[in-house]
């Protein structure tokens, strides 16, 4: 009996210590929008379904001009960053390794710039674009023409915009 009468002091005051209210977290509502189905495939996703980027665009040999129309595309880009204006898309340009670095980088420089145009065109805010280039240099390496065509690209990645 009393074995039962010590413990039960133990076991109020155990009871007792396990009643403290947790610290109340207020976080803000997770922001969430809906991507239309035909937009799905120009998206660059997280295991989560993030969305990081969009695929890139590719372009013909020495030209500014892509392969491919690019309206639906750019439509898709330019209604993300319309209902997401805390973020910025860095739009950036690459090139193959012919010609010369001033060359490449004047041309990877037009690429990023007509699609930075045409998402302007389309109603996106310049204050959420970013133009960068990347010039592929010849290191050597002997790219196939498939492994060249796959350089001469633009790029998209989303980021936070900056304060």
């Amino acid at each position: 009996m009393k074995r039962v009468n010590l413990s039960l002091p133990v076991i109020a005051l155990l009871t007792l210590a396990g009643c403290q209210s947790a610290p109340v977290v207020v976080s803000e509502p997770i922001k969430t929008f809906s991507i239309s189905p035909e937009c799905i495939e120009y998206t660059l996703q997280t295991d989560n379904e993030m969305i990081i980027g969009f695929t890139p665009v590719y372009f013909e040999v020495n030209s500014d001009k892509s392969y491919s129309k690019l309206d639906t595309h750019m439509s898709c880009v330019a209604t993300y960053l319309a209902n997401n204006s805390d973020k910025e898309l860095n739009v950036q340009g690459f090139t193959d390794d012919k010609g010369t670095v001033k060359y490449n980088k004047a041309l990877a420089q037009r690429r990023a710039d007509g699609l930075v145009e045409f998402l302007i065109s389309l109603g996106t805010s310049n204050d959420q674009l970013i133009s960068t280039t990347k010039v592929i240099e010849d290191n050597g390496v002997k790219l196939t023409s498939s492994e060249r065509s796959k350089t001469r690209r633009v790029n998209f990645s989303i980021t936070n915009k900056s304060s």
